[in-house]
């Protein structure tokens, strides 16, 4: 390790220095008295002896023998062992790591590590010096202090100061406080109640927690914030700032360089590994704003898709510009305008503003994560310029959409854009620009909203660009499952192919006649009277659900039987309906009224493969001899490597030539 420099000593000696020498007194005087009661304590036990007070208060404890303070106190007990505190530490460090705050990380690992020093020092040189026995366990002399004690305290305290030196809200705050301050206490009630320790063992365990942890928490805070520590990355950007006036601003995945000279703000994206890992799970792919060009050319585009919608509902344009993207050397640089103002707070007038951004946004088809008030984050993509109008600097995701807008999820799914990150419903916002454009073209202008479509072209093809470099393989999975069950679609096809299933199968027996025509096979006066045939009114309503037969048969389903299943499903209920019409007549047919055409014949015949279209033919409007063998002529001249006409099968059901 390189020596340290004159000038970097003096720079931590300053940091080092405490400022506020009121607090400093304060907390020199909390740490003298808590070593002075360890002393004190230590030397009052140390002859081997159990004070009268250890006896009663430990009797007390153990006489709470009440319903699940037994099963409680085991669990605390095995929570705030050894190694349940060194696994719970090392995933508190991982996890830090993971979201980038990697001073934090090493500064727990430190924390941890001092915990673990301690803890063992303390058993076997403490615990050596004063020799007691635990009050079940003569044999062991390693009862002063408590370990599970000291741990947890330093542990679970540390974790309460984590959370107020990183300001969690209130709401979060104080339920964690309260909840890391019951540990702390049930871990000394568990070990009295289990009979592990001694009352003073407890309190030792108490005040030797308090102790170190009072020693950790100013190291924490020197080691977040001292200069000469920073990291590569640090430094890095430490660099980039060449002017007086520029200041850096960062994010949970970029580093925004603030320059008012310029009136810019860079962005560079430097996820940590957390989101980088999130990003992969959900599309099996790089983070895109690092070096994707196509995805921050969408985002150009969805600013301005963003800008004229601000316009058309508040008459101004509220999204900061894109004003360059450079992807040359190394990450890409997202460079914005600056807006000079003062950040949002997360009050009334801010949630109702991104309300209404979020509606809008949510009818135009966008995604809305970033600026969606349910968002305990959005109000931080604001700033209010100096006319008081909240801009929005932000509009790029970090995570995927956990809260879409209503009903972006079926859009999504039928899209495949399954996990949302950043996506726009094209079919939704054209639909938009078409229903509002007189609005639009008010609000916008003739040449802006010309401009405004253009971006949408625009950002279709970039999105699509940066969308199909990606495997995104759940994406895939979830847009075949949702057209596979996709019923409402399917219904909407077959009802409207059904409506010409009469003329389907006309066409389907009118090219079997022509056929047979023009391989001499029918005289004039046949083919006329199959024609005449096919025109009755019995036989047109049989045909209609020949037709509908004929149209389920033909629709590609990748799972077997589905159509055998559709087209008895259809004659099935017809069937039905057929019975209960008679039954709640009570009464013969009325005159003319077609009988049969559902029978139990056809219902057999429409599960059969290849059969199964024709299934009518046992109808008996169309149970025809001529007829009967044009269908299945029709059918078995459409088998695979010309089957029938080889193996010339063809004359056992076409009539023979004249």
């Amino acid at each position: 390790m390189a020596m340290l420099t004159r000038t970097s000593l003096t720079q931590m000696l300053n940091e080092i220095r405490v400022v506020n020498k009121p607090w400093a007194v304060l907390w020199a005087v909390t740490i003298a008295g808590l070593a002075s009661l360890i002393a004190l304590l230590t030397i009052a036990i140390s002859d081997g002896t159990v004070p009268s007070q250890d006896r009663t208060v430990l009797d007390w404890v153990v006489d709470r023998d009440y319903p699940l303070v037994g099963g409680i106190s085991e669990f605390v007990s095995a929570l705030t062992s050894g190694y349940q505190a060194a696994a719970l530490s090392a995933a508190a460090i991982v996890f830090l790591w993971l979201l980038g705050m990697t001073r934090a990380a090493l500064a727990f690992a430190f924390v941890g590590g001092v915990i673990g020093a301690v803890a063992f020092g303390a058993d076997f040189t403490i615990g050596d010096i004063v020799e007691r026995s635990r009050p079940l366990d003569t044999s062991s002399e390693r009862s002063y202090p408590s370990g599970h004690v000291f741990s947890s305290t330093v542990i679970f305290g540390f974790w309460g100061f984590l959370a107020i030196y990183y300001g969690f809200k209130k709401k979060l705050l104080i339920p964690l406080l309260g909840v890391l301050l019951s540990l702390i206490l049930a871990v000394g009630f568990s070990r009295m109640f289990e009979q592990a320790h001694w009352p003073s063992d407890v309190a030792a365990g108490y005040l030797l927690g308090a102790f170190w942890l009072l020693l950790l928490i100013p190291f924490f805070v020197y080691f977040q914030r001292v200069s000469w520590l920073s990291s590569p990355k640090q430094a890095s950007e430490l660099a980039v700032l060449d002017c007086e006036s520029c200041r850096i601003a960062s994010s949970i995945a970029s580093t925004v360089v603030l320059n008012p000279e310029e009136g810019t703000a860079t962005k560079v994206y430097k996820p940590p590994g957390l989101v980088r890992l999130l990003y992969w799970v959900a599309f099996q792919a790089k983070f895109p704003y690092e070096h994707n060009r196509a995805a921050l050319d969408a985002a150009t585009y969805r600013r301005k898709i963003g800008s004229a919608l601000t316009i058309n509902r508040f008459g101004k344009d509220l999204v900061a510009h894109v004003s360059a993207v450079n992807c040359m050397l190394g990450p890409c640089e997202f460079v914005t305008d600056l807006i000079p103002g003062a950040e949002a707070e997360n009050d009334e007038a801010t949630r109702e503003f991104l309300g209404q951004l979020t509606e809008t946004f949510a009818e135009a088809g966008l995604s809305v994560w970033q600026i969606n008030p349910r968002n305990p984050h959005a109000h931080t993509n604001v700033i209010y310029n100096a006319d008081g109008d909240p801009i929005i600097v932000d509009l790029e995701s970090a995570v995927v959409t956990p809260i879409p807008a209503p009903g972006q999820w079926r859009s999504a799914m039928r899209r495949g854009n399954i996990p949302i990150f950043d996506d726009i419903d094209f079919e939704t916002l054209r639909h938009y620009i078409a229903t509002n454009e007189v609005a639009l073209e008010a609000s916008l202008g003739v040449a802006r909203l010309a401009e405004f479509k253009e971006d949408v072209d625009l950002a279709e093809e970039a999105i699509r660009t940066w969308q199909e470099s990606e495997p995104r393989i759940w994406g895939r999975l979830i847009r075949g499952v949702y057209r596979l069950f996709d019923w409402k679609r399917h219904f909407g096809f077959v009802s409207h192919i059904m409506e010409n299933a009469d003329k389907a199968a006309e066409r389907y027996l009118n090219q079997g006649i022509e056929r047979w025509e023009s391989e001499g096979r029918l005289t004039p006066s046949e083919t006329a009277s199959l024609r005449s045939q096919l025109s009755s009114g019995d036989a047109q309503s049989a045909l209609h659900h020949m037709g509908a037969h004929l149209v389920l048969s033909m629709i590609a389903v990748p799972v077997p039987g589905v159509r055998s299943a559709a087209r008895f499903g259809w004659t099935l209920s017809f069937w039905v309906k057929t019975q209960l019409r008679r039954f709640r007549r009570g009464a013969p047919k009325a005159a003319g009224e077609v009988t049969n055409i559902h029978s139990p014949l056809v219902l057999v015949l429409a599960l059969v493969p290849l059969l199964g279209g024709i299934a009518y033919m046992a109808a008996r409007p169309l149970r025809r001899k001529l007829l009967i063998r044009l269908m299945l002529d029709q059918v078995a001249v459409k088998l695979p490597l010309q089957f029938y006409t080889r193996l010339r099968l063809n004359r056992l059901l076409a009539p023979s030539r004249g």
